[in-house]
Formats: C-alpha cells, sequence, structure tokens
C-alpha cells in the first residue's frame, strides 16, 4: 500500500482544478517539517508513532493573474481543506491553533505575479504489521500505512426493563 501526504493531495487537486495555462511555473514542496510525540495503538493492528507537522508551500513563479482570477485558487483551497476534516482535526488534538494559510503575492509585471500560499498540515505517522516492512517495530516488522478508521454509521442500543 503507498501512502500518499496531504501535499500530494493538494498538489494533485490543485493541478486537476486549475487552468494549464496558470501550472507552467507551479511547484510544491514541504518546509519545517516536525514530528509531534503521540504514539497509540489505533486498532486494526495499526500504530500511531507520531503526529508529522509542517508546511506545504505552492509556488507559482508566474501566475498569469489577469488570465486567472486569483479567488479561484483560494476557493479551490478551501474546497480542499474542507473535505479533508480527519488530518484538520488533528490540529487541535496536537495543540495546533492556527491552520490558515498564508498568502505572499508579489507582482512581476502586468500580467504576472509570484504567488506562494503556505498552508500548515498535520498527518498521522502510521505503521501497520508487514514481514517484510522495513521498520523494526517492538520485535516485529511494520510498513507505512494510511490510517485505517471505521466509523459507526448506526448503532442498536439494548436496555434492560425492569417490571
Amino acid at each position: 500500500m503507498s501512502t500518499e501526504s496531504q501535499l500530494e493531495s493538494l498538489t494533485s487537486f490543485i493541478k486537476s482544478e486549475m487552468p494549464q495555462r496558470a501550472m507552467q511555473s507551479f511547484t510544491s514542496e514541504m518546509t519545517g517539517l516536525k514530528t509531534i510525540p503521540a504514539a497509540r495503538d489505533m486498532g486494526l493492528g495499526q500504530v500511531q508513532l507520531s503526529v508529522i507537522r509542517y508546511d506545504a508551500e505552492l509556488i507559482w513563479e508566474r501566475f498569469p493573474y489577469r488570465e486567472c482570477d486569483p479567488r479561484l485558487l483560494m476557493a479551490l483551497l478551501e474546497v480542499w481543506q474542507a473535505t479533508d476534516t480527519e488530518d484538520r482535526d488533528l490540529f487541535s488534538q496536537v495543540g495546533i491553533t492556527n491552520a490558515d494559510p498564508d498568502w505572499d503575492i508579489e507582482l512581476i509585471d502586468e500580467e504576472t505575479a509570484i504567488v506562494t500560499v503556505t498552508v500548515p498540515m498535520a498527518e498521522r505517522l502510521i505503521i501497520v504489521p508487514d514481514e517484510n516492512g522495513p521498520v523494526p517495530y517492538q520485535g516485529g516488522r511494520y510498513r507505512l500505512a494510511d490510517p485505517e478508521i471505521w466509523t459507526a454509521l448506526s448503532a442498536m442500543i439494548y436496555t434492560e426493563v425492569e417490571e
């Protein structure tokens, strides 16, 4: 199983939704990487070792702001963040209070600008048992994995009625 980081997910989303012309000078990278100790058993054989905290930087060296409305970037980022509620919940769990993106726009000329968007990210570092895995942990072998979280959609509650 291959794991996809939030940065990869956001980058793929932006690339798929933005006009091709706006993406010609686009790069994305991870900066300020830190781990926050948060080891716990996640069930289903999964172990959370920590929470990874970093900033995703999305950079357009020559964003054509006259051809492509910059508000589209803002809207796409808001939509992506709204669909990523699981990882966004980690912010409060590890005490991160400021998760708003920072925007830096520097005009180059009347047609283009350098646009840098810095988005705080937090994601779980999860391992699962795998006899051929690359991670030795507590006498076994493990591999990296995306967390598998089961959510009950309904429940039946039984009570005892005393007569």
